[in-house]
């Protein structure tokens, strides 16, 4: 015979598509058909239809297909860009849907995600992309054959390369599900020995800070204001962050199980706290203006947590008596600010800043500890 009589049939054509994936795979149109739940007196039959085209299947079988082969339906899209011409009116499409263009670098051209877009005059940005293009050249660059492979290395990377495109981008969203998967377990794990680690060294730190306040006891009481209102604890915990000693405004500890009973106040690091008599007494300040707090039958507490070993002290209070302290809640990052600004401003404007700050504490803004709230206040 003068010439192939078996009909052409387009590698891009989504017979050509559910063939090659099927070949990939290494299975015979029968296998492919019962996978994809086919009755085992037609499996065959139909998968060697649809891969001559002479059949097109209907999208919910098309789907079975893809979901058989492991890959992603989009795959099977009748998109034939075998043809050059087809192939320049896909470029031209994605240039107005997604801001495909042509760019001249020294004299090659390449191309790049940016510009306007029929979908969006505003334009896109070159790194909307990124991670596809990122995530396409590290795996492009993964099954490259190299020199000195065989034959059958070259031939396996091959295969694995085209299944991986095949697969996206679904095999991309079960990788990022598995590593948050895996994350959550470490972290889960982290909690769990940080729990352990503050249940076994909570006695002996705590007996550790005792030991440290009775050190500096005398002259910070001697020197301490009491603690009356919400704006004097924020001034306090203001004094105490600007003269050095830091202060975690958010719980340190990854807890297994959330306590909506118990509100954090602050936490310290222990060892900040031990390093020298500075630091002991501005923390023995903190303790004393707390106590002060509980004298008017706020419920505080304290434990020690760990996170990642290190272990903190920790403040907390009951969630019923959040009024006492909303205003630090709501203006501690004024107090970060502030400090910032300091590094740079002018003198008058920091003055100004502290002068806003207070206006926004005090006055008709500040509460006593000494009041009864409402439960709705």
């Amino acid at each position: 015979m003068l010439y192939d009589s078996k009909p052409f049939v387009s590698p891009g054509s989504i017979g050509g598509k559910i063939k090659k994936y099927r070949e990939l795979r290494g299975w015979t149109q029968k296998e492919l058909g019962l996978r994809a739940g086919f009755a085992e007196s037609s499996a065959d039959v139909r998968i060697a239809q649809y891969e001559k085209n002479k059949r097109i299947p209907k999208e919910n079988v098309l789907k079975d297909i893809a979901v058989a082969l492991g890959i992603d339906e989009t795959v099977f899209f009748d998109a034939d860009l075998l043809d050059k011409n087809r192939m320049y009116h896909a470029l031209f499409d994605i240039e107005d849907f997604h801001g495909l263009h042509p760019v001249k670098i020294g004299d090659a051209y390449y191309l790049e995600f940016s510009g306007k877009t029929i979908l969006s005059p505003k334009g896109v940005l070159k790194y909307d992309s990124y991670a596809f293009l990122k995530k396409w050249y590290e795996k492009r660059q993964k099954y490259m054959p190299r020199n000195g492979e065989t034959n059958e290395d070259k031939e396996r990377k091959k295969t694995e390369y085209a299944i991986w495109r095949g697969a996206y981008p679904l095999n991309e969203a079960k990788e990022i599900s598995e590593r948050l998967r895996d994350q959550m377990r470490m972290d889960q794990l982290q909690a769990e020995m940080d729990a352990l680690n503050a249940k076994m060294k909570s006695e002996d730190e705590m007996l550790r800070i005792e030991k440290a306040l009775d050190e500096v006891k005398s002259p910070v009481l001697s020197s301490h204001k009491p603690i009356e209102k919400e704006s004097d604890l924020i001034f306090l915990i203001k004094k105490t962050v600007e003269n050095g000693l830091g202060i975690e405004r958010f719980s340190p500890e990854e807890t297994l199980e959330i306590d909506y009973d118990q509100m954090h106040l602050l936490s310290l690091r222990t060892e900040e706290i031990l390093r020298n008599d500075s630091k002991k007494s501005l923390y023995a300040d903190l303790v004393y203006g707390i106590e002060d707090i509980c004298s008017y039958g706020i419920n505080i507490s304290q434990r020690i947590v760990s996170r990642k070993n290190e272990l903190f002290i920790s403040y907390f209070y009951p969630a019923s008596q959040y009024g006492f302290f909303e205003n630090l809640e709501k203006y501690w990052d004024d107090i970060s600010d502030i400090m910032k600004r300091k590094q740079w401003m002018l003198e008058d404007d920091i003055d100004e800043l502290e002068k806003k700050f207070r206006d926004k504490i005090t006055g008709v803004n500040d509460v006593a500890f000494s009041e009864e709230l409402n439960d709705d206040e």
